[in-house]
């Protein structure tokens, strides 16, 4: 995972892990599962708490993120950052902690206090919390201003036992 940042006095390491973390949530779940029900969910019933998302689609057009920013991102309920034409667990992995690090940088006046990223349907949720333990290790600002909080799989209750006989 080559990734690089510069460090400027903004992103000094040593003030950055004095700031409070924003917890970070990934759901996953393979294509047609509900991830987006689930988040749309999460946004609809957020009791006034200040959330960040992360889109992540394998396809050059963003549909999910365009339908939350749509229905969510009006009147500044919701900020989404979208990731396109690449899988945030491998390929596109420094493009996440990009994302993720402009979300807290920009809501530095009124933080996030929350960060959901939504995985594409291959996204592996492991691999991504192995590259946030390595991010720490680097002292990437994404990685020292939030904490990775939780992973939700969500999984589609009418195939999952057939899906799971197939493996």
């Amino acid at each position: 995972m080559p990734i690089s940042f510069n460090f400027g006095p903004e992103n000094d390491p040593e003030l950055l892990a004095q700031r409070p973390k924003t917890p970070v949530t990934l759901l996953a779940g393979f294509l047609g599962a509900g991830k987006t029900t689930l988040l749309t969910h999460l946004l609809d019933n957020k009791h006034g708490l200040r959330i960040g998302v992360v889109v992540n689609d394998l396809a050059s057009v963003n549909i999910d993120s365009q339908l939350l920013r749509y229905d969510h991102g009006q009147h500044g309920q919701v900020e989404v950052a979208e990731l396109q034409n690449g899988c945030v667990c491998c390929s596109s992995a420094e493009d996440l902690f990009s994302a993720v690090q402009t979300l807290v940088m920009r809501s530095k006046d009124h933080p996030f206090e929350h960060i959901l990223v939504e995985l594409s349907g291959v996204g592996d949720p492991q691999a991504i919390r192995d590259n946030w333990a390595l991010a720490m290790e680097c002292q990437l600002p994404a990685a020292l201003l939030t904490c990775l909080a939780r992973v939700i799989t969500v999984v589609d209750a009418s195939s999952f036992a057939h899906d799971w006989q197939d493996t």
